[in-house]
Order: C-alpha cells, then sequence, then structure tokens
C-alpha cells in the first residue's frame, strides 16, 4: 500500500513530527508540505516537494488532493492573528479539498466546543463543527491539552512554566479530567499518521486515543 500525503503547519512543534512520521514511514510514497516560504528552510527529503501557499487565496492543484490524507497542524501563537489562522486558514484550505480527499486529519485542542465563551477553545470547536460539514472523507480531530515540549525553540515564559506546571499535574489528572494530562508533541504526530494509515474511522482522539499503542 502507497499513500500521498498533505501535510499543513510543518514548521510547527506538532507539524515537524508530522513531517519526520511521514518520511520515515513506507506507506507514504508522496509528501506535499504546503505553506508560506519558511517551508523552504525545511530539509529536501526525496520524497516530499514543498509547494508555496498564499492562505489568503488558497489555489492548490486538484490532482495534488485526489486521495490523500491531509495532515492539518497550522496554528499561531500571535493573538491578533489567531481567528484568521487557525480558524480561516485551516477551513479555507479544506474547503479545497472537499470531495477529493482520503482523510482530513486536524490538530485540535482539547475542551474545542463552539459554545464556551473561551474564545480559543471557541474558534477550535467551531472549525471542528465547519469541517464537518464538508465532504472530507474521513474526519479525524485531535485534541491534546498542553504540549510537552520544554525544548522548543521560541519558547515564552509563561509558557516555560505551564509545561512545568503540567508535568507535576498530569501524573494525578484522572477520571474525567484525564483528557487534560500535558502530551508530547511527537504523541500526537505518531497518534496521526498511525491512524491515518489503519483508517481508523474514530473521529474525535483524546490523551488515552494519542498515547495507546
Amino acid at each position: 500500500m502507497s499513500n500521498t500525503a498533505i501535510l499543513l503547519g510543518a514548521t510547527g512543534e506538532v507539524g515537524g513530527h508530522l513531517l519526520q512520521e511521514l518520511v520515515t514511514n513506507p506507506n507514504y510514497r508522496k509528501i506535499y508540505v504546503l505553506g508560506r516560504f519558511s517551508i523552504n528552510k525545511l530539509p529536501n527529503y526525496q520524497k516530499i516537494e514543498k509547494i508555496i501557499i498564499d492562505f489568503d487565496k488558497p489555489i492548490v492543484n486538484p490532482g495534488v488532493l485526489l486521495g490523500a490524507d491531509v495532515f492539518c497542524a497550522i496554528g499561531t501563537g500571535e493573538r491578533q492573528d489567531f481567528e484568521k489562522v487557525d480558524y480561516g486558514y485551516a477551513y479555507g484550505f479544506a474547503k479545497l479539498c472537499a470531495g477529493k480527499v482520503k482523510s482530513f486529519n486536524l490538530v485540535s485542542a482539547m475542551g474545542a466546543n463552539s459554545k464556551t465563551r473561551y474564545k480559543y477553545l471557541q474558534v477550535k470547536g467551531r472549525l471542528e463543527e465547519d469541517l464537518l460539514k464538508l465532504n472530507l472523507g474521513t474526519h479525524r480531530f485531535y485534541r491534546p491539552s498542553m504540549l510537552i515540549a520544554p525544548k522548543r525553540e521560541g519558547l515564552t515564559v509563561d509558557e516555560a512554566v505551564w509545561i512545568k506546571i503540567f508535568q507535576v499535574i498530569s501524573p494525578v489528572l484522572i477520571g474525567p479530567m484525564a483528557g487534560w494530562k500535558g502530551i508530547r508533541p511527537e504523541q500526537v504526530a505518531r497518534a496521526m499518521v498511525k491512524n491515518a494509515l489503519r483508517n481508523n474511522p474514530q473521529t474525535v482522539y483524546l490523551h488515552k486515543d494519542m498515547v495507546a499503542d
């Protein structure tokens, strides 16, 4: 079996690990990495093709999309651009994929809910709801809590503190709170690729699903 993958957000934390998972997996023969000019700094692996895209007005050759597993890890740390990027760019690209792709695998967030008053989780929830209205093959939404990446480049002091807090409290989060356990970005990426290759029909993936073998 050979598959085609499309990766958005390859320069981010989960996206970088997704790229490694895809490159090293023999089941994927072709990987299209879509993004801004910053993707040019990524290594030139033999089976990847980099495609520069304007997410404000996305245009992609439909042939690239046919039968592909899409892995969407788009995100920004800039508060003023958050909704435009995390919702607008992801949804805008998904509309191009409708009726063409095999699956759409999204890095969402624990607690995503369009009805919540917390803007970050409200936007993530709205994106999930709107993606479900599109024909994207199998929808898979991954909802990690705190990403445990203490060596991430550009980590702020606040983020470093929260990572340390979650490293301490995660072992005692059980029952209904277990989904809020911290998780390493490579665990999220590994689960995303594994479930795509297994054609897992499950839609929402929480901590327990992402750390399972």
